[in-house]
């Protein structure tokens, strides 16, 4: 639909520009600019699946120094990084929060498998940013003493002026920002159960149905990308061919990419509606338990904070507090801390 709106955008001014230059603008917006993030996806599925993606979103149960924390403390460092993540503007500190994701990795004892996973699809995400902010901000796009390394037709200066190499940097370093909070989410989601994330929120006060929906939220994603594997597998098993037809033709891979992305559609329908089935199966379950049939909800299970909990949940309320008061001193002796 938003393509339809930006060629008859086109059309409607096309006394203003020649018509190569509206050609050249279609293909563009169609074929150029769609291609590069659809390789990268392609190519994360290629090496990836559906299967891993299960895997590195699904909590692995493990005899680790991660495992073992108690989730509040994981609470607090996974919020510790979040917020220096979203506030931090230096490229260093970015680069400090990244490096401090990865001991807590080998702490939690992955496999060379999920390892893999997870720095194919942090660096596919990494690339993706920078490559949208080559040219779509336009702070580093439409300045003077660029390095531009491409300039759009004219009737894209709306949308786009140019691709520049500091729109480039810019978003390698915002890359860095999405993955390091990408890292952290992915931590906490391998190495905690989603009963004991419901635990570790009930410290913060928050109401029992606000906890309910998270830890659902973080149970959703396995289960869904697991419906996504059954479906497809169901319709590869009838005859129907999903990925597209190599040719040398560019009208008959255009007219092979729209079909396999058809397809593609049409498979969310019966995983929409499996999902559907799944929340109502869950929301009878909890009925059946007597959920929210008391103002406070009990445990039967009770998770100790040992000694080394507390100190490492003290340093994180610090670090938290820090980044938090940071904006407000912003340079201290004129050097620049965040």
């Amino acid at each position: 639909m938003l393509i339809l709106e930006m060629f008859m955008a086109l059309i409607s001014q096309s006394s203003y520009y020649t018509l190569e230059e509206i050609a050249i603008s279609i293909f563009i917006l169609v074929v150029a600019l769609p291609a590069v993030p659809a390789v990268i996806a392609y190519l994360v599925f290629k090496s990836i699946g559906l299967t891993g993606f299960r895997r590195l979103f699904s909590y692995e149960p493990k005899e680790s120094f991660m495992h073992h924390m108690h989730p509040l403390t994981k609470l607090f460092i996974i919020l510790f990084i979040a917020i220096g993540t979203a506030l931090a503007m230096s490229p260093y500190t970015l680069i400090t929060l990244l490096l401090l994701t990865v001991p807590l990795w080998y702490l939690s004892k992955p496999s060379e498998g999920r390892v893999r996973l997870m720095l194919i699809l942090l660096f596919t995400q990494w690339l993706l940013v920078a490559w949208g902010q080559s040219f779509l901000n336009p702070y580093y796009t439409r300045g003077t003493g660029l390095h531009q390394l491409y300039i759009f037709p004219r009737p894209l200066w709306w949308f786009a002026y140019s691709v520049t190499i500091e729109g480039f940097m810019y978003g390698l370093v915002q890359g860095i920002r999405v993955v390091t909070a990408l890292s952290a989410a992915i931590l906490l989601i391998t190495t905690t159960h989603p009963s004991e994330i419901i635990y570790g929120l009930k410290s913060f006060r928050l109401p029992v149905e606000i906890n309910f929906m998270i830890a659902v939220t973080f149970r959703s994603i396995p289960l869904l990308l697991e419906k996504s594997f059954l479906v497809l597998n169901a319709e590869r098993a009838r005859g129907l061919r999903l990925r597209p037809k190599t040719t040398s033709n560019i009208f008959q891979a255009i007219k092979e990419v729209g079909r396999t992305m058809k397809t593609l559609m049409l498979a969310f329908f019966p995983i929409i509606i499996e999902s559907i089935r799944a929340a109502r199966q869950l929301a009878i379950a909890a009925s059946v338990r007597a959920f929210r049939a008391y103002k406070e909800r009990t445990y039967y299970k009770h998770i100790p904070m040992t000694k080394t909990d507390m100190f490492i949940s003290i340093l994180a309320l610090i670090g938290i507090v820090t980044m938090l008061l940071i904006p407000f001193f912003p340079t201290i002796f004129g050097t620049q801390i965040l």
